[in-house]
């Protein structure tokens, strides 16, 4: 027993011998995402010519979020993953982003695109090809109009980042939930509808900043599509020891259109399909309820679109007299969960949010907080404490695209009218 006593304590006196390589272990993953981190912001981004563009929309728009997303789609090709392993470790190199960004001020609603330059000519094409009757100008930086600092003397302000509820393998609501067979522009109802009547609401002095940034991946660069085979895999009710695979050897195209049915309407299985009916494929494991139904349906749609990695944060501004964040901060909340459902996923503020625990120089704490993201908004940068998450083309449309008249009537959002010619001068009277 002494032996073993003796034994334990020389292997105990081992390994506390070696605290530093546990400890080098332990802190590996943080340091390196810290390090990385502060190699892409202050590096290679700021070696980057950006441009701010706004986008002025043509006064009617008839065309569904469907057209921004093709638009995302055609913009995906700036992906340029680093080349090798001095891009990658020493100079940060990364994805160029593109910053798509919503602005309500003086009861007017701004749309702006921060682009590095040598890509603005990519993105004018494609906005052009859906939108040729839009107006693309270079702008100065909006976020500069109240000083090189907020909050100040005369300004205050709340921002915070926005976190996902669950996983970024849960989809959130996408624009195709809004759209029905009814097309008529009166009839439309838009994601962005309660974000717009905000902005139409604002008081003089009052602005309300939303920004998404974004930037191209593949599953290289984040495991999206193993993660959301799981997914698929556990509303399919399938063994874990099934064959990998995008949608396993159980995947849509395999099963035929009467098992469908059941699957997603809910249905009685037919006599005739019982009879057929595949050995070792169980139904009642794969019936799914309505919300299981809609969560697989958009995310095994989002496996055939191009994704994004990207980050959603806002920030409202105002002047101290005006300055009410339980009034507009709670309308900015309230637009957000537009895009939220209870079986789907959705947006919350998370830790960067305008708040300190009341403990000790509260005062002084908030104000350095209040520095900090506006300073982050300014900047574009992605936030230290965790990682982008990822969107589909789909859900990005969704939070960013141009709304028609009756959405976002004349006088919020600036509109480009376009002139009529008159009849030719060869016209017969």
């Amino acid at each position: 027993m002494s032996d073993l006593i003796l034994y334990f304590s020389q292997f105990l006196r081992i390994l506390l011998s070696l605290w530093w390589l546990w400890l080098a272990i332990l802190l590996f993953k943080p340091t390196k995402y810290l390090w990385l981190w502060a190699a892409r912001e202050t590096k290679f981004y700021d070696r980057i010519k950006w441009v701010l563009l706004e986008i002025k929309i043509p006064a009617e728009v008839e065309k569904t979020p469907k057209a921004m997303e093709n638009v995302f789609h055609a913009i995906w090709n700036m992906y340029d993953p680093p080349a090798n392993i001095r891009d990658y470790w020493i100079d940060g190199k990364w994805m160029e982003y593109y910053s798509l960004e919503i602005v309500g001020k003086r009861g007017e609603i701004h749309f702006y695109i921060r682009v590095p330059e040598v890509r603005r000519t990519v993105l004018e094409s494609a906005i052009y090809g859906e939108y040729p009757n839009a107006q693309i100008e270079e702008v100065e930086d909006y976020v500069y109009a109240f000083g090189k600092d907020l909050p100040n003397e005369d300004y205050d302000t709340w921002a915070s980042d926005m976190q996902l509820i669950k996983p970024d393998t849960f989809p959130i609501r996408t624009y195709d939930y809004w759209e029905t067979e009814l097309t008529r522009e009166e009839k439309k109802i838009d994601p962005l509808a309660g974000l717009f009547e905000i902005y139409s609401n604002l008081k003089e002095g009052e602005e309300v900043w939303v920004q998404l940034r974004i930037a191209p991946v593949t599953d290289d660069e984040h495991p999206y599509l193993e993660e959301s085979k799981k997914l698929i895999n556990e509303l399919m009710r399938r063994p874990k020891e099934e064959k990998p695979g995008i949608l396993g050897p159980l995947s849509f195209s395999k099963v035929p259109s009467d098992i469908w049915t059941v699957l997603m309407e809910g249905k009685p299985i037919p006599t005739h399909l019982k009879e057929k009916m595949p050995e070792g494929l169980d139904i009642g494991l794969m019936k799914l309820s309505p919300g299981e139904a809609e969560v697989l349906k958009l995310t095994e749609g989002n496996l055939g679109k191009y994704v994004y990695e990207g980050n959603l944060r806002f920030i409202y501004v105002a002047k101290r007299e005006v300055y009410s964040p339980g009034r507009g901060v709670a309308a900015i909340m309230g637009a957000f969960t537009q895009f939220s459902t209870a079986n789907l996923n959705g947006f919350k503020p998370d830790k960067t949010k305008t708040k300190v625990v009341p403990w000790f120089f509260e005062e002084r704490r908030m104000y350095v907080r209040k520095k900090k993201n506006f300073r982050y908004y300014a900047k574009r940068m992605w936030p230290w404490h965790r990682k982008p998450y990822i969107f589909s083309t789909a859900e990005i449309a969704t939070m960013y695209h141009f709304p028609g008249r009756a959405v976002a009537p004349s006088a919020a959002a600036l509109r480009v009218e376009i002139k009529k010619g008159g009849p030719p001068p060869t016209l017969p009277t």
